[in-house]
């Protein structure tokens, strides 16, 4: 064996027998699928059972293609050093298609036309408090230039820039510069951030206080993100740390909540630690803050994905021992692969108290008048889509501007540009057996003549955004083999790869004894809702319905 190469570790060789002895997935029902759980979670709650089972299920899916890093980005066709080394371009999985091969596929409009809602079909088990945390959540990082679609605006780190910014000049934009906590203010007695706006005149111009010069770009967050919002919604548009952060009620909550949390946690530093100034309370409970997030990524979000809600634990120091323990770099394929547009209800509840898209659209008035724990409570109970082709809302498929492309239009174009290889590729690059027919891909009769009519008949043609989409799944998974596959992948190896999580950092001189008490006794998003909620007994925040 070459020197330059070393042996396969078990933790790599693993993964790949048992992608080779995987069974074919088996729908279940409904009720049967909700009882494993019940079954599964006393064994895997012991701990050394749940550590081997969650180190066996992060290494199946951070060994299930190549690592990083990789050979190309969306700068380039081929490798260059700035293919390698300049993270302003967003990276790729795969070298792009041929052009000639691009120039056969069906137009934007058709496969567009694919994704449009005309019934809705609602989740099994999912609710809308998940999918409102899933577009928070990637928010972050999955941020495409608005100049050149090539590039991106992220820090590529999982970093709670939601709330902190997306970097030091705009964090000490956020800091209150005493005891280390954030700025915020009480509105009938409930912790909110500040208000980003200066006061005026009724219908006057809207204008950032002089604090906020810099936080983001005035005239994109006044004319695109508010442009078509009410008048009287504007005014309490909350300082945040990203220029989307108040366009759903979703965002304004969970920004609330983080914000809470952090100075909750700064509280806490500073009676151990009297004798702290504001910058180590401050970036001491940064650090636990952002280690909270990646917990619950793994232990909250991930674990839904997941089939049967597998109990599974943020593995200590696991990213040290492995290979796919590479610097983040966000790829295409990431970004649209979460575009679950079809996680979106036609409407949140039902009857006079119903809420429209409207209504969850640029809507702080709405947070703060019901509260975030009525709020939370409601969107925990009720059930987003089911994500899948031909369930995505018309108003995030049809045009409201004729000279405006909708979000689903944009997502296919970006496909597009980005000249993604097809669905089989992926599936092969993944470690997964190629499909042979449509058949395999969906038992809905309609669907797969559609689909079998726009793509010749050759499921080899058939584009990866659609079939990732298309692809059947068992009742006991929120989206298909290739999809989870993909997600998992991503998600593992550029959370557990953050820093704050490396054998040299991961210790109290990082996160001081009583951060790391925080940290070691959270595993969910619901007990940081609940410890910073004014009804802690009856507010409910869960990502299953």
């Amino acid at each position: 064996m070459s020197a330059l190469l070393s042996p396969l570790h078990v933790s790599e060789v693993l993964p790949r027998l048992l992608r080779r002895l995987r069974p074919a997935p088996v729908s279940l029902p409904d009720s049967v699928a909700r009882q494993i759980p019940r079954i599964i979670d006393p064994v895997a709650s012991l701990p050394p059972v749940r550590r081997l089972a969650s180190t066996m299920m992060i290494n199946y899916y951070a060994y299930a293609t190549s690592l990083r890093p990789r050979a190309l980005t969306l700068e380039r066709d081929y490798t260059t050093w700035a293919t390698l080394t300049d993270r302003s371009f967003t990276g790729r999985h795969l070298p792009p298609a041929d052009p000639r091969t691009m120039a056969t596929l069906p137009s934007e409009r058709d496969v567009t036309a694919l994704f449009r809602r005309e019934r809705e079909v609602r989740s099994t088990d999912t609710s809308v408090w998940f999918m409102f945390f899933a577009q928070w959540f990637t928010d972050s990082f999955l941020r495409t230039s608005r100049t050149d679609f090539r590039q991106n605006t992220s820090t590529q780190e999982i970093d709670l820039c939601q709330i902190y910014g997306l970097g030091p000049e705009q964090t000490l934009m956020l800091r209150s510069m005493d005891r280390g906590r954030l700025k915020s203010q009480l509105i009938d007695g409930e912790e909110f951030p500040v208000f980003l706006f200066q006061e005026r005149a009724p219908g006057g111009p809207l204008a950032f206080k002089p604090e906020f010069h810099g936080l983001y770009d005035e005239r994109f967050v006044i004319d695109t993100i508010l442009g078509g919002a009410p008048e009287d919604r504007k005014d309490s548009v909350f300082a945040v740390g990203l220029e989307h952060g108040n366009s759903t009620i979703g965002s304004t909550i969970l920004n609330t909540v983080f914000v809470r949390e952090h100075n909750r946690v700064a509280g806490l530093l500073l009676a151990e630690h009297a004798d702290w100034d504001d910058d180590r309370l401050f970036e001491t409970t940064r650090n636990v803050m952002i280690v909270l997030l990646l917990k619950l990524v793994v232990e909250d979000y991930i674990r839904h994905i997941g089939p049967f809600d597998f109990p599974i634990e943020t593995v200590p120091l696991i990213a040290d021992e492995e290979r796919w323990n590479r610097p983040n770099w966000i790829a295409i394929e990431f970004n649209l692969l979460y575009r679950w547009h079809s996680l979106v209800p036609d409407a949140i509840g039902a009857g006079a108290d119903a809420l429209g898209p409207g209504d969850f659209l640029n809507n702080n008035p709405l947070v703060i008048s019901q509260g975030v724990d009525a709020l939370v409570s409601r969107l925990s109970r009720e059930r987003a889509g089911r994500i899948g082709l031909g369930n995505t809302p018309a108003f995030l498929v049809d045009r409201s501007d004729p000279d405006s492309p909708s979000l689903e239009e944009r997502s296919v174009a970006l496909m597009r540009k980005a000249r993604l290889r097809s669905f089989n590729d992926y599936r092969a690059s993944y470690g997964l057996p190629r499909m042979t027919g449509f058949a395999q891909l969906t038992s809905d009769v309609a669907l797969r003549e559609r689909l079998e009519s726009l793509y010749d008949h050759d499921i080899d043609r058939l584009e990866w955004y659609v079939g990732i989409f298309a692809e059947d799944y068992p009742d006991y998974l929120m989206m298909g083999e290739l999809l989870t596959t993909m997600v998992a992948n991503d998600a593992f190896t550029q959370a557990l790869t953050n820093p704050l999580l490396s054998r040299n950092v991961f210790n109290e001189d990082t996160f001081s004894a009583g951060g790391m008490k925080v940290i070691s006794e959270t595993g969910s998003l619901e007990q940081i809702v609940v410890r910073n909620s004014t009804s802690p007994g009856t507010v409910h925040a869960s990502f299953e319905c």
